[in-house]
Order: structure tokens, then C-alpha cells, then sequence
């Protein structure tokens, strides 16, 4: 083991967690720079590419974060295969980085790749699941894709109430989202349902 990069390491997720984005930067790209000593394939490598990305994303530097994440999986793929759980986890980030950079399709295909791979490790109720279905219901909503949008926030809606319960925070986002869908399809009564719901939640967590 390098301490030298468990160090670096250490030091850029203490630097991500207080949001200091520079420090970050600075140490992911040092601890990179340590991986080029290491075996091929070793998942070093991975940790401080994706990393990197992520910290890159938090700035908004989209085009560098999606490069480090897109070389990160090239190297995942060769070392543990396409359906792997870590895969998963770096076709997700993928995603979320081309939805934010307003690339809605290559976002949706990411994304959906991610869902295949969690579905097929976790099954179709686990929280996972859930989780990355909202993530695919923003962008088929963002690309106008009403109906396909509308199955998957009411899955995701069905697999956060069952596993998380029914005044979970994760709800209010995903209620609201839903109830914009709604609206653009002519269904106001039941956004405003939704919408309810979604402030009933957050007075409950007020109090």
C-alpha cells in the first residue's frame, strides 16, 4: 500500500466534504500522478480519476469531469467487467454530469445502462433502484419523453415509499418534479395532490 497516496487520498474527500474545491484538485491530481507507478489495473487509478471528476463536476467544469469519468470507466470495464456494481456507480455519475451539462440524451443513456446494472445486482424494489429510475424519470422529462417520465417517477415514487417510507425528504424533490410533469400533460388536480404532498413532508420535518 501507498501511504503516500492513502494520504493524498484521505485529504482530497476531507477537502470534498467541507466543499474546499481547490485542495481537492490539488490532491486528487497528486494522488493521480502517484498511480502512474502502480501495476496496470490497479483500482487506484480509478479511485483518483473519478475523484478528480467529481470534484472537477462540483466546479463545473463539466467537459473535464466527464473525460476523467469517461477514462475512469474504460479502465473499470478492462479490470472488472461491463456489469459490476462499481460500473454501475460511474455510468451514474456519467449521467448526472451530461444532465447538468443540459446533454439530456446522452444522459438519459448513461443513466440507463447504470439502472440495468443495479437492477440486475439489487432488483427491481431496492432503494438503489429507486434512486437511479428518478434520476432517468428528470431526463426522459427533460426531453420531453412525458409518458416513459411519468412511469418511472411513479416507480420511483413506489420503490421510496416502501423503503424509505412516505415523509421521507427524498420524496419532496420527486413529488414536485412529478407534479411539473403533470401539469405540462393537463393533470393539475393531481399535481396539486402531489404538491401537497411534497409540503406536507417538509412542515413535518420543521417541527
Amino acid at each position: 500500500m501507498s501511504l503516500v497516496f492513502e494520504d493524498l487520498k484521505q485529504s482530497a474527500q476531507k477537502a470534498m466534504q467541507s466543499s474546499d474545491w481547490q485542495t481537492a484538485v490539488t490532491d486528487w491530481e497528486a494522488a493521480l500522478k502517484e498511480t502512474e507507478g502502480f501495476p496496470d489495473g490497479d483500482g487506484r487509478q480509478v479511485v483518483s480519476l473519478e475523484g478528480l471528476a467529481m470534484t472537477r463536476f462540483h466546479r463545473g467544469e463539466y467537459d473535464e469531469a466527464e473525460f476523467l469519468l469517461k477514462r475512469a470507466l474504460v479502465l473499470r470495464k478492462d479490470e472488472q467487467g461491463k456489469e459490476c456494481k462499481d460500473v454501475a456507480v460511474l455510468e451514474r455519475n456519467l449521467g448526472v454530469v451530461l444532465f447538468s451539462a443540459g446533454r439530456y440524451a446522452e444522459a438519459h443513456n448513461h443513466l440507463e445502462k447504470s439502472l440495468n446494472i443495479k437492477k440486475a445486482i439489487f432488483g427491481a424494489d431496492h432503494i438503489e433502484v429507486g434512486r437511479l429510475t428518478y434520476l432517468l424519470a428528470l431526463a426522459l422529462h427533460a426531453q420531453e419523453k412525458y409518458d416513459q417520465a411519468d412511469a418511472h417517477y411513479r416507480k420511483s415514487l413506489d420503490v421510496k415509499n416502501k423503503t424509505l417510507g412516505n415523509s421521507s425528504p427524498e420524496l419532496i424533490n420527486l413529488l414536485r418534479n412529478y407534479a411539473d410533469l403533470l401539469r405540462k400533460t393537463n393533470r393539475d388536480g393531481i399535481a396539486g395532490q402531489m404538491e401537497t404532498f411534497a409540503t406536507g413532508i417538509e412542515n413535518k420535518l420543521k417541527k
